[in-house]
């Protein structure tokens, strides 16, 4: 018979058929009057928490006669559950309200009385907290429900709207602020929006902070410093678990004056004001601007304010006495002696690689400087360091390279650089039109006006490094000039050379005779007319020029017609 009625009920909730629904009022009337049916009537035994409401006579308590189970009964005793619908807000508010569900669906009961009330629809391991309004994430998604849903958690007072509840199983009354849950590590120190700060993957470190906010802004080296070199571990006092004791102060540090967190290595001769010798970058590097050594016994000039401090006051202690009688004191002597150890007779202190003109004379060694040489820098020529080793100066390629590659080797002085440059200035050379004249190719006419790079021009040769050439296979007219005649000239044997018929004072200017000249001597009227009246223009290997040879000497060439001339234009191109 429980079986039987439970199937009913079952049915009768979820089919919602008004006609079973009669039956069982009927039924529901005739078991009442008879009292030795009563323990028939339900269809199971309630669970704990409604165990008092165990009895026929509290049924309609819950049950609507010829209807399901309604919300407003249900919420008739779950005060705290329609609080939570009141402020319209929560899980019941999403699923009651909003979805519209009969809450029976998560919470059913008959079914004895260590019956759990809570129907998780995917597994209580799998609930989407998202539908709370509160979605977990980072660390909070992998800990367990009861880590948090716990009675010292509940900061509601449930127990006002609802007595009987049971804080041990209820999910309610949790707050969303981290310190609903999480003790406070700052102790109030801090805003207790921990959000502003740090995320819920990871307490430490505390990838939102910035500490430019602080009243205390890092820089330099302090940005690299643990936090906690400044921010002490304090005894908290009031602490309730011996595993809460320490906290970290971060309010009401004294950072008035350097001296707060570092010992003052000058016991005090310098003053408090560290800011005004140092900077935050580098302890050991004293700010030049602020802290005027020619207070000192020893005034900074030249290079030696440029100097790191730490590279004489090796020891750190910059009130420490020391040494500088001489600059040996401090610098090594590279002469070894040589010059009685007296470095400023030569030397200044505003650069010890250039050597004082007035004190030292150069005149006096094995090689006196002359022109660009007495511009030089020392340690280009004495590349060592050391100024009294004698170096190699019997020839310009000891120090310099030959740009010419080797090209005047054949001279009888071996290609000396002095037979053209000397020591004002390399460019330009001092080879002149006249010994120009006692080489293999002399400069006449218009070839003296050349400026020399126009012929000796830079050219790439095997070796791929570019040099100007001056040595020539060659001095024919075509090694510079491009043959006007595109070769009618090369093809007569003999072959014809320029200078034939031209001359370097100007290209126009021939000497070429047409009568022993040419096979066609000018005769008559013959020798009026004008060269290009014969000599036509015409285009042959995409050049345009002059057409002087092979021309038929016969007249009808140039008087009846023009297929000849047609006819040599063609073999031409």
């Amino acid at each position: 018979m429980r079986t039987v009625l439970h199937r009913i009920y079952e049915h009768t909730y979820s089919q919602n058929d008004h006609l079973i629904q009669f039956c069982i009022r009927v039924l529901l009337l005739i078991l009442l009057a008879n009292t030795t049916c009563l323990g028939q009537i339900s269809p199971g035994e309630l669970a704990k928490p409604h165990a008092d409401l165990e009895g026929v006579s509290n049924c309609i308590k819950c049950h609507e006669l010829g209807s399901s189970i309604q919300n407003d009964k249900c919420l008739a005793c779950h005060k705290e559950i329609q609080n939570r619908l009141d402020v319209k807000s929560g899980l019941h508010y999403q699923e009651v309200v909003v979805a519209e569900k009969n809450c029976a669906l998560c919470h059913a009961d008959h079914a004895g009385r260590s019956f759990d009330m809570i129907f998780w629809e995917n597994g209580k391991d799998n609930f989407d907290h998202k539908r709370t309004e509160f979605e977990l994430r980072g660390k909070h998604s992998e800990i367990k429900c009861e880590k948090c849903h716990k009675p010292e958690f509940v900061k509601d007072n449930l127990k006002i709207v609802q007595e009987k509840i049971d804080l041990n199983k209820t999910f309610l009354g949790l707050h969303r602020e981290c310190l609903a849950c999480h003790v406070d590590e700052h102790r109030g120190q801090l805003s207790d929006d921990c959000a502003k700060c740090h995320n819920e993957k990871d307490w430490k470190p505390a990838e939102k902070f910035d500490h430019d906010n602080a009243k205390f802004k890092l820089t330099g080296k302090h940005i690299n410093v643990d936090c906690t070199k400044c921010h002490k571990p304090v005894r908290d006092a009031k602490a309730q678990s011996p595993l809460k004791t320490m906290y970290a102060q971060y309010v009401d540090l004294d950072f008035a004056t350097c001296q707060s967190c570092h010992e003052d290595v000058h016991k005090g001769r310098l003053g408090s004001d560290c800011q005004s010798c140092h900077e935050t970058e580098n302890w050991q590097k004293t700010d030049h601007r602020t802290f005027d050594h020619a207070k000192t016994r020893f005034p900074l000039q030249g290079k030696h304010k440029t100097v790191d401090c730490i590279k004489c006051h090796t020891s750190g202690k910059m009130v420490q006495p020391l040494q500088f009688a001489s600059c040996q004191s401090c610098h090594e002597d590279v002469h070894k002696g040589k010059f009685k150890q007296d470095c400023t007779s030569c030397h200044t202190e505003s650069d010890w690689h250039t050597v004082a003109s007035t004190s030292f004379d150069h005149q006096k060694t094995g090689f006196p400087l002359k022109g660009l040489h007495a511009n030089v820098e020392c340690k280009k020529c004495h590349t060592t360091g050391n100024m009294t080793v004698a170096l190699k100066s019997d020839h310009c390629s000891e120090c310099h390279e030959d740009i010419h590659k080797g090209q005047f080797a054949h001279r009888k002085d071996g290609g000396l650089c002095e037979s053209c440059h000397d020591e004002q200035a390399f460019i330009p050379g001092l080879f002149t039109v006249d010994q120009h004249q006692n080489l293999a190719f002399k400069l006449t006419g218009a070839h003296l006006a050349i400026n020399c790079r126009s012929c000796h021009k830079e050219h790439i040769p095997a070796d791929s490094v570019a040099i100007r050439q001056f040595i020539f296979e060659s001095t024919n007219c075509e090694e510079c000039h491009e043959d006007p005649h595109f070769g009618q000239f090369k093809e007569r044997k003999p072959a014809k050379i320029c200078e034939q018929c031209h001359q370097t004072s100007a290209w126009q200017e021939l000497k070429f005779d047409h009568d022993k000249d040419s096979r066609f001597a000018l005769e008559g009227a013959h020798k009026k007319v004008a060269c290009n009246d014969c000599h036509k223009n015409i285009n042959t290997q995409g050049k345009s020029g002059r057409l002087y040879r092979p021309i038929d000497p016969a007249c009808e060439t140039c008087h009846k017609g023009n297929s000849s001339i047609l006819e040599n234009r063609e073999k031409l191109e």
